[in-house]
């Protein structure tokens, strides 16, 4: 290479860098000027290839544990008995692993909408509408033994994996404890009843480690839901027909009426708690939103930070602190939103026009969006549904 065209390299790499520096680290292509001030902003939303690994999980992305974990999922015998209820009871693939009723009806009726699972292995933070669990294997857990939800405890939960899946459970995790003696393990029981808390601390905390492999086999099955990239990402990647002209003004609209916020990055969302006041639903108790979950996590037995976590794979710290108010609800994900309807923690709103309408209504200093800005917004969404998980796991089993 000749000096001057030495130099003349050095001078263009010089003028990109500097581009880039006063672009906020990220160069603004032509066909994202109409972003303006926001462009650098839109760009971090791109979802990235490869999902968070798991936290607390050595087995997440074990192949072996995701077919078991596919497995207990669409089991109903995981239940109170003859309820026919399994995890697919509320998270059913034929709906984006969602449901479409505004609260979860199984043995009872729950007073909060279930989440979607497709988006579930991008949280970062926390799962359930209030933040109550750390990670990801451990929300299952908690599900099992609720009354008005599977009915179950995870001595029966053991004891049903020891009967019907003990070699696929070997094969991952190791030798079981044999739970053949009833005396020392009974058929049914959780802290709290007195057939689990009878139990020596040795003899629970062997049900807890195999209770707790439970949660991370459902991991690592859901993690193989997890939706690929969608239009959006393709836009921003550079193929600049992939969305329409309504949702590219749809993305301005997003940001004109404060909708980033809270939905930004890659999840669209800020995974913080907010408060949006907005009236119970009539003849419901009051629900204790983030108040509850962060008493509920002070002595949760399956947090990131317990022994039956692994400690190989444990975050230690988290870097940035999230946006919490005590009385709010997590910020959901805005991916693949068009497909988990009905929204909101109690499934109050029916369609994402009244989800837009009901924000525009409580959030301060926002205006309501006119007709076109709806259409436009609404455009928008729909250009982040992600490319669907693959087969085998996409569906039922067998389907």
């Amino acid at each position: 290479m000749s000096p001057s065209v030495r130099v003349r390299a050095i001078f263009l790499v010089l003028v990109a860098f500097d581009a880039t520096a006063s672009n906020g680290g990220a160069l603004c292509p032509e066909y994202l000027q109409f972003l303006g001030s926001k462009c650098v902003q839109w760009q971090s939303n791109v979802l990235p290839i490869a999902i968070p690994a798991a936290r607390g999980n050595a087995f997440g992305d074990n192949q072996a544990a995701a077919v078991l974990g596919m497995r207990i999922f669409f089991d109903n015998r995981f239940s109170q008995a003859g309820s026919g209820v399994a995890c697919a009871s509320c998270h059913d693939p034929e709906h984006a692993f969602a449901e479409r009723k505004p609260t979860s009806h199984t043995i009872g009726e729950a007073r909060r909408n279930a989440p979607d699972l497709i988006n579930a292995a991008w949280y970062s933070r926390s799962h359930f509408w209030d933040g109550k669990v750390d990670n990801l294997w451990s929300a299952p857990l908690f599900t099992f033994e609720q009354d008005d939800e599977m009915g179950s405890s995870r001595l029966s939960v053991v004891h049903t994996l020891a009967r019907i899946y003990k070699n696929r459970y070997e094969s991952v995790f190791g030798s079981m404890p044999d739970f053949a003696d009833t005396s020392r393990f009974p058929d049914f029981g959780k802290p709290g009843t007195p057939q689990f808390d009878a139990m020596t601390q040795q003899d629970q905390n062997l049900v807890n480690e195999v209770y707790a492999n439970v949660g991370k086999a459902l991991e690592a099955y859901v993690r193989k839901l997890a939706a690929g990239r969608s239009p959006f990402d393709d836009f921003m990647n550079g193929h600049a027909q992939s969305i329409s002209l309504d949702a590219q003004r749809g993305m301005v609209a997003f940001s004109r009426h404060g909708c980033d916020e809270c939905h930004s990055g890659p999840t669209f969302t800020d995974e913080g708690f907010h408060d949006l006041r907005y009236p119970a639903a009539s003849g419901r108790p009051k629900d204790l939103a983030r108040a509850g979950g962060i008493v509920f996590a002070r002595s949760w037995q399956f947090s990131e930070r317990s022994q039956f976590a692994d400690p190989a794979t444990r975050e230690v710290t988290i870097a940035t602190e999230v946006k919490s108010e005590s009385k709010g609800f997590r910020t959901p994900s805005l991916r693949n939103v068009e497909l988990t309807f009905p929204y909101g923690h109690d499934g109050s709103f029916q369609t994402l026009e009244d989800a837009i309408d009901a924000h525009s209504r409580v959030l301060p200093g926002r205006s309501a969006p006119d007709a076109q800005d709806m259409r436009d917004i609404i455009a928008f969404l729909r250009t982040l549904t992600g490319r669907p998980p693959q087969s085998p796991w996409n569906y039922w089993p067998g389907g």
